[in-house]
């Protein structure tokens, strides 16, 4: 099976692509001589029947057509969102398999990996800011759509505050775009339902006043046997909008409580003189998967909250001068057994296992700001888009001084369910924990010359990081230029570009937990932030509905592990990740669409605490993916339509010296939509089964030794209102 599904999904989407290139170039001719105005309607309608957008938000350099930029971006529309009843921003990313999740489906905590790195919800992008986004995870409901940018972001986006450097994840709340008044509701299997409201207004003579609010509510069992969430979510976005002046004002509020289960990480620990038996696996081997909706935490519970609010406008000064700026101010909240919910495999014969409940607290308060200025003039035949920007960012927080916990015993295969194995009675103890601050000044000339055919960006950003652990009485400063450098070279017209950038960039260094680290000797340490460098060569090619990339990258990157001797977090260690990646989007017909992509990655340890070590490839890791997500509109039936999606993901290593390695794997998901009108009133229907096989697998790597339990099959059932 493994060779099968590797050959199957690789040769078929290999195929479409060749076919859907040839469809492409077949109709280039008919589509160049398409009449403006459906032109501009293919242009708002974006890549792939509107699922991808053919603009993005890149921070600094302002709004751009993915064709021009010196990198990859993809930005999936609220079409795909509600296509694919994605509830989280990373069910959104499951689009595109070689974004790795390091953590489970359905987790509270969703942290992702983007070419071998990984990037935590901490570093998620909310309008345009750092440090705004909800704590854990981003709900759908209060969003527009979803930006990827893969590789280093410090030239459009600053400092990630928590060191990612593999991409950055950029959410847009909603606005009010259109008038627009939606009822909607869902149902998943174990009985979760959710219902929620969406109201839109364009008012004034001009339409210059734009009013948006939503809101909704969902409650029961889901994705594990027993698992019971309550979730809620507001939003608000009210605009002044006219040719001089944009004014935002945007406001959300999360709640998610979740008690009797949650996904869990097994843990496959060789056993050393400094571990117990209760810590480690004898023999040290891995063990087939159990079931997705196994439940390990069958009395958890755990609670988190965010609340935000957030000013933005812009003013023209004259037709090529404008300023802006931004603020935004976040407060968010966690207690309970919230993450660390992972349990060891000590006999791997028996399946026996031991773990243990948390009780952990957290409070940050986060203020967040922007101010800048562009202008565009010409210096001869050189036209220039010259931006200055300074971005800021503070986080003060409050966190456990240690978690409190309750250990149990459970098997792999048969979760022990017992009612006195309880969460702790004792609560810890909520220290003062950080107070840091992120500083950054961004100067970028955007150049376009040759009638566009030559575009190049040039940029630095002065970076500063002032942090402070306040538990461990120790505080640390760093500064740093970052140039960045891209070039776009479109030699034979608009539809073809050719580019290659560097960046580099500065990240806070990792901070030392008994989450992340349980056994480290140097909890509560803040390591020094570090450097990272990226070279990237690609391609791209559009046509009509169709978006072709090919990109071709190296980053450089030092990293953090644990001594095997000291189990002291030491940060002297490097990885390298290169890769290549190919994705096709579009239409092979008026009625079937496409979002396909090929990615191979060779990453790995270049320098290691231990030697053995180097040349192995970097946990979590897998050298090849591949994707196809397919949608056809039935034409004898008005308005229904079918859509499929299978994901391959190739072998892994689950440790860093490459000695155990998790199986690849095959995912399909089915859905179906039918639009039509129940007494004159827009209904959509909708209808996704994901995981259809039920694969019993292990999906990734949340850190080293720790197997991912991948989600088992989920049905959901969904209905909008269009009034």
């Amino acid at each position: 099976m493994k060779s099968f599904s590797k050959k199957i999904l690789a040769s078929s989407v290999g195929l479409l692509m060749m076919g859907g290139g040839c469809l492409q170039l077949a109709f280039a001719e008919e589509v160049s001589v398409l009449p403006a105005l459906k032109s501009e309607a293919q242009s708002q309608q974006g890549y792939a029947d509107g699922k991808l957008a053919k603009e993005a938000k890149l921070g600094a350099l302002g709004n751009k057509s993915v064709i021009d930029t010196p990198f990859i971006v993809t930005t999936y529309t609220a079409k795909t969102i509600s296509d694919n009843q994605a509830a989280t921003v990373s069910e959104v990313l499951k689009n595109d398999p070689s974004i790795r999740e390091t953590t489970n489906s359905g987790h509270l905590n969703e942290n992702i990996q983007i070419r071998g790195f990984s990037v935590g919800f901490e570093d998620y992008n909310m309008n345009g800011l750092y440090g705004m986004a909800p704590t854990g995870r981003i709900p759908t409901d209060i969003i527009d759509s979803v930006t990827v940018l893969k590789g280093p972001n410090a030239l459009v986006a600053g400092m990630a505050p928590a060191g990612s450097v593999g991409g950055v994840v950029m959410a847009q709340t909603k606005r009010a775009n259109q008038d627009l008044t939606r009822v909607s509701a869902s149902y998943e299997d174990d009985g979760y339902y959710k219902s929620g409201f969406d109201v839109a207004r364009r008012l004034g003579n001009n339409k210059e006043f734009g009013v948006r609010v939503g809101g909704s509510y969902g409650q029961g069992e889901h994705i594990i046997d027993g698992m019971d969430d309550t979730n809620s979510t507001g939003v608000v976005a009210l605009d002044y909008t006219t040719d001089k002046l944009k004014l935002n004002f945007d406001a959300y509020a999360v709640r998610d409580k979740r008690d009797n289960g949650s996904p869990a990480m097994v843990g496959f620990i060789p056993c050393t003189p400094k571990l117990k038996a209760s810590q480690c696996t004898t023999p040290y081997k891995l063990m087939d998967a159990p079931s997705g909706d196994s439940n390990f935490f069958p009395n958890i519970h755990g609670e988190q909250s965010s609340q935000y609010l957030g000013v933005s406008g812009e003013y023209k000064l004259s037709p090529d001068l404008k300023v802006f700026a931004g603020v935004g101010y976040n407060e968010k909240e966690y207690s309970g057994h919230i993450f660390g919910t992972r349990l060891i495999v000590n006999n791997t014969n028996t399946g026996a296992a031991s773990s243990q409940y948390y009780r952990v607290g957290y409070q940050e308060h986060a203020v967040a700001a922007n101010l800048g200025l562009e202008g565009k003039f010409d210096t001869g035949a050189i036209q220039h888009t010259l931006g200055l920007r300074a971005d800021y960012l503070t986080r003060n927080y409050w966190q456990h001084s240690a978690a409190t916990s309750n250990a149990f015993d459970t098997n792999l295969y048969n979760p022990i369910v017992d009612a006195s194995e309880q969460m702790p009675t004792s609560y810890p103890t909520i220290v003062p924990y950080a107070d840091n601050r992120y500083v950054s000044y961004n100067l970028t000339d955007q150049m376009s010359m040759l009638d566009d055919k030559l575009q190049v960006i040039l940029g630095a950003r002065y970076q500063d990081i002032d942090t402070q652990n306040l538990y461990k009485k120790t505080k640390y400063s760093s500064d740093k230029l970052s140039p960045s450098l891209g070039l776009v070279v479109k030699p034979f017209g608009e539809d073809l570009s050719f580019y290659a950038s560097y960046v580099e960039g500065l990240s806070e260094g990792v901070t030392v937990s008994d989450m992340t680290y349980p056994t480290a000797t140097n909890k509560g340490e803040t390591l020094a932030p570090y450097q990272t460098k990226q070279y990237e060569l690609g391609t791209k090619y559009q046509v009509g509905s169709w978006l072709n990339t090919l990109a071709l990258y190296q980053i450089e990157k030092p990293e953090a592990y644990q001594d095997s001797t000291s189990l002291e977090v030491k940060d002297d260690a490097e990885t390298r990740s290169r890769g290549i990646e190919f994705s096709t989007a579009g239409q092979l017909t008026e009625d079937l669409s496409l979002m396909a992509n090929l990615a191979y990655i060779d990453a790995e340890y270049v320098k290691s605490g231990t030697a053995s070590q180097v040349g192995n490839t970097v946990i979590g890791t897998p050298d090849f993916t591949a994707g196809l997500g397919m949608d056809y509109k039935i034409p004898v039936v008005d308005g229904l339509s079918v859509n499929a999606r299978a994901s391959y993901v190739s072998e892994q290593y689950l440790n860093t010296d490459n000695s155990l390695e998790l199986p690849d794997y095959t995912i399909l998901d089915l859905g179906a939509k039918y639009a039509t009108k129940i007494g004159g009133v827009n209904t959509t229907f909708r209808a996704n089964v994901n995981n259809l096989t039920d694969e019993k697998y292990w999906s990734g790597v949340f850190g080293s030794n720790y197997a991912i339990l991948g989600a088992g099959r989920t049905y959901k059932l969904g209905v909008t209102f269009d009034f």
